[in-house]
């Protein structure tokens, strides 16, 4: 299988293994979310050094699922474009900011450091030591791959950071993606939830939509999740947490997810399912 580089999509026009064990949906929550916040650099150009691709862009808004007290599940359903799958920012004035100040204070890092607490012990440090170990088998390129975010990571990292600056307040979003068509016309559908803490609650994660999709002959193509900032400030690591991981093999056989990707605006991880077995999980 091609891809347009580390970390960067497949090409949905290219046939997939037809060996994909039937996975569930993750319900991806990382245990790396953040107590620190930059601010964008004051008179500093919010594009910094990002070049911007006019083509990154969602055509149209998105139908409302819900939208109540701060939290949203929205659904586009889209034609597919290349450049959703290539390394590729949108002219976001949000996003741009928010990478010029990370990028300003030195932490714009591709293998961020992983924070693990002072005086972990007991299942605590057992846990941050599996951490610890899926990380570097990614950081190594074992499992997945690490790579510039992707267009279509960056349009739905710009969405959660237009609702909660994520410089002042992370959170995350969940996205799922679906795929369907031909070469001469392929569609996707994302199904973003998300709210205004730390992580979404269970009424976006959008799995009803998601199985309504798939009844209807769709591709469960991948489940994207972000990972902002970790406690002492660092960039989000752009792995899957051990909790990811085990909702991957909780759910396994449900929906018939094929990847998992992680992005922290700046990096995305990308893995197919069969790839995730080599990854510890809680």
């Amino acid at each position: 299988m091609t891809s347009s580089g580390p970390g960067s999509l497949p090409n949905p026009r290219l046939k997939l293994p037809a060996r994909v064990d039937r996975l569930a949906v993750v319900v991806l929550v990382s245990i790396f979310g953040s107590c620190g916040s930059l601010r964008p650099i004051e008179g500093q150009n919010a594009r910094g050094s990002d070049p911007v691709d006019p083509a990154c862009v969602l055509p149209g808004a998105p139908t409302v699922v819900l939208e109540d007290g701060g939290v949203v599940l929205w659904v586009w359903r889209v034609p597919w474009k290349d450049v959703y799958a290539r390394p590729a920012l949108p002219n976001d004035v949000g996003l741009l900011a928010y990478r010029a100040a990370i990028r300003e204070e030195g932490a714009d890092e591709r293998y961020p450091a992983l924070a693990v607490p002072t005086g972990a012990s007991g299942p605590h440090a057992d846990v941050w030591r599996d951490e610890s170990f899926n990380n570097d088998l990614a950081y190594r390129g074992v499992v997945g791959a690490i790579g510039p975010i992707t267009c279509l990571d960056a349009l739905l990292f710009a969405q959660q950071n237009a609702r909660v600056p994520e410089l002042e307040r992370p959170t995350e979003f969940l996205a799922s993606v679906l795929r369907k068509g031909s070469d001469e016309h392929e569609e996707i559908v994302v199904v973003f939830g998300a709210g205004a803490e730390l992580f979404p609650p269970k009424t976006v994660y959008g799995f009803d939509i998601v199985d309504d999709y798939l009844a209807q002959g769709w591709s469960y193509w991948y489940v994207l999740h972000n990972h902002t900032r970790q406690s002492n400030g660092a960039l989000g690591i752009p792995v899957p947490s051990t909790s990811d991981v085990q909702f991957v093999r909780g759910l396994a056989a449900k929906r018939g997810l094929k990847r998992v990707r992680v992005t922290n605006g700046f990096y995305s991880f990308d893995a197919g399912i069969d790839d995730m077995r080599a990854l510890r999980a809680r």
